[in-house]
């Protein structure tokens, strides 16, 4: 196997342990050094598949304290009989969720006070993309993640960025289960209008309303997603 692709097939056998219950949600994973023998591979290998794993939402690093199997967050955990690992992803869209629902807004109140004519510029164009992509699924994920970014841009603070950009693929996950319902597109869309037209107009309240209600929307759509699918 190709050194390149050696971390693909890491983390389909970690996947693997979980689905079969020999890994379960809360257990601490092994060290890299016992875990590599067991799996023989390298070192640099392994980590590539955590990062990938990382991204997913099955496994989570915690600062000094190793690597850990994802929970299963409790409103899903009794109501949903799927396989494990479908649930641990969808435990981590909802937890991600939870997440934005409290970080957005904040993001929203600093792009109105930092936008420069240039951020705002940015954004819009960004809006135009959702607009334009309606018929092209990949592009409507694309362009409402640019347009996420960008707002996170106009706040000028590094950190924002790189929390909205470093989660990137979740965002993806949750958009391929929204964006392909027509009328869940377009009241996302209207949605995006609302947030931009706040920091354009320097209204601190409607920017953050506005996010907070896009964002409550997109929850109640992904669990209504979920519940459609268990």
């Amino acid at each position: 196997m190709r050194s390149e692709r050696l971390y693909e097939k890491i983390v389909t056998q970690i996947r693997a342990l979980i689905e079969e219950g020999k890994l379960k949600p809360g257990d601490k994973l092994p060290g890299e050094r016992e875990l590599s023998t067991t799996l023989g591979c390298s070192r640099t290998s392994l980590r590539e598949a955590f990062r990938v794993l990382e991204a997913e939402g099955l496994i989570i690093s915690k600062s000094g304290g190793g690597r850990f199997v994802q929970q299963i967050e409790q409103s899903i955990k009794y109501e949903y009989h799927k396989p494990t690992v479908d649930l641990l992803e969808k435990s981590a869209i909802l937890y991600f969720l939870e997440a934005r629902e409290i970080l957005e807004p904040r993001i929203a109140e600093l792009a109105v006070h930092r936008a420069t004519a240039a951020d705002l510029e940015k954004i819009e164009k960004a809006l135009g993309e959702v607009e334009k992509s309606f018929v092209y699924s990949d592009q409507k994920i694309s362009s409402d993640m640019n347009f996420h970014v960008a707002v996170a841009e106009a706040t000028h603070n590094f950190v924002f960025v790189s929390i909205i950009e470093s989660n990137l693929h979740m965002i993806r996950q949750i958009r391929k289960q929204t964006l392909t319902d027509l009328e869940r597109y377009q009241q996302s869309l209207e949605e995006h209008k609302q947030i931009l037209l706040a920091i354009q107009n320097r209204d601190v309240q409607l920017a953050m309303t506005a996010t907070t209600m896009h964002l409550q929307n997109l929850r109640k759509n992904i669990e209504k997603s979920l519940r459609d699918n268990k």
